[in-house]
């Protein structure tokens, strides 16, 4: 057998019919495999030249020199492979991109565009902590300074401040003040003098709960309770009672308001055992000493605003009426009218809802 190639012309092995690169090539290319010794050659030659004729019959078109060559699925499946796997590595590539660069800078502008809004301290910190390297960081860095610097003088202009609004704002923007108990004691303040204000069970209900979640400090708590129980309505009401009561209330402070002496005389009791502050005794008495007091300022000074909306009242044993009401004050003070609100008057009336006891609590020891 010839030492030579005769494909290539390179020496081969003396059994073998090509040098072992054609053989490669032959086998790839065209799926055969190229058998050893004698009548290899020819075995090859027959075995490609029924591949065209196949080949043919299924293609009548095609030319004639590629019929020597593969026909097959095989390079076509190979092109798809590979096609959809440079798809693939584009498509990791540019989630990759996205991930790292677009969506981590919108995040940064996002978190920015926050920490600018709310304009404190906090919102600064969670700024830096989520983006140590972010494009704001300087910035939030400069405002975290300025905050810092305008917390003392902010807060020497909110100590006498009566608007709620603008301290909740200073703990939101200085969560970590020194200031903080401060601030909320004055809020605490604010809160019980709007709770006084309303002066019903439903306010001093509102201002337990919110001391009890921790949103005030509960400075009045106590006093908020004692004046929940004595205007929430606990023994059942029934409505005659209740008319004949809210009947007497607002006509005696009308009276009392105007200091008309028969008015008041119509809604006591023939002896009444105490009057405010005063002792007991005939109810004459106690409606000639009014007037006299009234007398001598030339005018009525106070008027009484009952709240008969939220009377709270218990029926006793002996069939008397414990009674208590709201009660507003107005009265001249240095020639300018002042309104205080907050006062609870306590009655006892007796069966024909006469008055036999009446006191007041004030909203505060020095009030009128």
């Amino acid at each position: 057998m010839a030492q030579f190639c005769p494909l290539c012309g390179r020496s081969k092995p003396e059994e073998a019919l090509f040098c072992n690169d054609c053989k490669d090539k032959i086998e790839k290319e065209y799926e055969v495999d190229v058998p050893k010794g004698e009548g290899g050659v020819d075995a090859v030659g027959q075995e490609l030249t029924e591949r065209s004729v196949e080949a043919k019959k299924e293609n009548p078109d095609l030319p004639t020199d590629t019929l020597s060559k593969d026909t097959g699925p095989r390079k076509n499946k190979s092109r798809l492979f590979w096609g959809l796997l440079l798809l693939g590595i584009l498509l990791v590539a540019g989630f990759f991109y996205y991930g790292e660069t677009v969506r981590k800078g919108n995040l940064d502008r996002l978190q920015w565009d926050a920490a600018v809004k709310e304009n404190s301290v906090s919102g600064y910190l969670t700024y830096m902590q989520a983006f140590p390297k972010g494009k704001y960081y300087t910035l939030a860095e400069e405002n975290l300074v300025k905050l810092k610097g305008n917390e003392a003088e902010t807060w020497r202009t909110l100590q006498s401040s009566d608007n709620r609004a603008e301290l909740q704002d200073f703990l939101t923007q200085y969560p970590e003040s020194p200031y903080t108990p401060l601030v909320k004691k004055r809020l605490d303040s604010l809160a019980w003098v709007a709770t006084l204000n309303d002066n019903t069970a439903e306010s001093y209900s509102d201002y337990m709960v919110a001391s009890q979640s921790g949103e005030l400090p509960g400075d009045y708590f106590g006093n908020a309770q004692e004046r929940y129980e004595m205007l929430f309505q606990s023994y059942p009401v029934t409505k005659s009672d209740l008319d004949s009561i809210r009947l007497t209330v607002d006509g005696f402070f009308t009276a009392l308001s105007a200091l008309k002496a028969n008015e008041i005389t119509k809604y006591m009791a023939p002896v009444v055992f105490r009057f405010f502050n005063s002792g007991g005794g005939q109810r004459e008495k106690i409606v000639g000493d009014l007037i006299i007091s009234g007398a001598r300022t030339q005018a009525p000074t106070v008027q009484f605003l009952p709240n008969t909306a939220a009377v709270a009242y218990e029926k006793t044993d002996i069939e008397h009426y414990k009674v208590n009401v709201p009660v507003q004050k107005s009265y001249v003070d240095g020639g300018q009218q002042k309104t205080v609100s907050g006062y609870i008057v306590q009655m006892e009336l007796d069966r024909n809802f006469r008055i036999l006891t009446l006191t007041e609590r004030k909203p505060a020891a020095d009030a009128v």
